[in-house]
């Protein structure tokens, strides 16, 4: 059996706030969530071992740790760490890494579907029935321009003004409603050229973004100009981690 921690960003991990972290891990051949029979939670800061291995809390799925507000409080903001499942899966015990922020914010989408609706006003009869609304491509779309500011040297967590990111999430939200639409039976050809519009505005939107940004990690607006979101090069990036 093949199995993977499934996960789409870096842990956004508060300073100084007790919290539930989960661990869904999955069967690669059938996507069945696993539920475990033993499981031990680390977490290193860098190089320094916060916890090691402590029994996890729940079993699942997904597998639960409560982590106490005491483990991170007063450490200094970061995007270095790591944090380490042991888990027991059918007698067979694997080791997942996933990396952590220690941050002082997690980032927040600010749109609703209204916002989308403000765009398209039939947006209603393209959703599927067994959804109640749009907020699987809205997640999805946020998660995607957390990527992206993070592949261009920006932690998410460091942005103090998530509605400079409004027009960019809007037109990825719509990018993906509209490609879904066009990948229907009998779709409207419009449809695939609505997403291909959107998708160009999306990478357009993002790149010529004027970003507030905490740079220093105080929870304030440190530089008198604004940075773009494109026009970072990060050249001292964290260590990678290796196995041990």
């Amino acid at each position: 059996m093949s199995l993977a921690l499934r996960y789409q960003l870096p842990r956004f991990l508060i300073r100084g706030e007790a919290a539930t972290l989960t661990a869904e891990v999955v069967d690669t051949a059938t996507n069945a969530p696993q539920t475990v029979s033993l499981g031990g939670y680390s977490l290193f800061a860098g190089s320094t071992n916060l916890l090691d291995n402590d029994s996890i809390t729940a079993i699942g799925p997904p597998a639960e740790y409560a982590i106490a507000a005491a483990v991170t409080e007063g450490k200094a903001l970061a995007a270095d760490w790591q944090e380490r499942w042991a888990l027991t899966i059918g007698g067979v015990t694997t080791t997942f890494e996933r990396p952590v922020y220690l941050v002082r914010f997690t980032p927040k989408p600010v749109i609703i579907d209204a916002d989308l609706f403000t765009r398209h006003r039939s947006l209603d009869r393209l959703r599927s029935r067994e959804d109640a609304n749009y907020s699987p491509q809205r997640d999805e779309a946020f998660i995607w321009l957390q990527r992206r500011l993070i592949s261009k040297g920006n932690r998410p967590s460091l942005l103090l003004d998530e509605s400079e990111l409004r027009e960019a999430h809007i037109a990825k939200t719509l990018h993906l409603i509209f490609r879904d639409a066009a990948a229907s039976v009998n779709a409207d050809p419009s449809y695939g050229k609505l997403s291909e519009e959107y998708e160009r505005e999306a990478k357009s939107a993002f790149e010529d973004v004027p970003l507030t940004y905490d740079t220093d990690g105080d929870g304030f607006d440190d530089e008198s100009t604004k940075r773009v979101a494109t026009s970072i090069v990060m050249l001292n990036r964290p260590p990678r981690w290796g196995r041990y």
